[in-house]
């Protein structure tokens, strides 16, 4: 497991609060039939917005590459949205490129012309996104 930990200000907050995302190891899911065979699955838990997403991959290194990416999202989204991220320890702020208005949208194209992934995983993944991004 990968427990990534911050001090994040929203915006008009008076303090910084202590905030992680964990990520589960990569483990082949066995709950769910796939049609192109076995995914591995890494559980994402947020625990600003309390909720967990399911990131499903072919191979367990791009189920995580895949996963490092939704978490640079997100924050990247908490600090378009007026927040700061810093680290605990000296409270030095991270350094994160800036999110461009279009980027999720391209993402989100991105799956959706993907002909590798079939429909169902298609909707998966863009429930998922949805989900984390209301």
């Amino acid at each position: 497991m990968i427990k990534i930990q911050f001090l994040l200000k929203k915006p008009n907050a008076k303090q910084e609060s202590l905030e992680y995302i964990t990520i589960t190891d990569p483990k082949i899911d066995r709950t769910r039939r796939f049609e192109w065979g076995n995914r591995y699955v890494c559980e994402v838990f947020f625990s600003d917005t309390k909720k967990i997403f399911p990131y499903y991959g072919i191979n367990p290194v791009e189920t995580l590459y895949c996963v490092s990416e939704l978490v640079k999202i997100h924050c990247q989204t908490l600090l378009k949205n007026g927040c700061s991220i810093s680290e605990i320890e000296n409270k030095e702020p991270w350094k994160l490129e800036k999110l461009s208005d279009d980027f999720i949208q391209k993402k989100v194209d991105e799956v959706r012309n993907n002909k590798n992934i079939s429909q169902e995983d298609k909707d998966k993944i863009l429930e998922g996104v949805r989900e984390a991004f209301k």
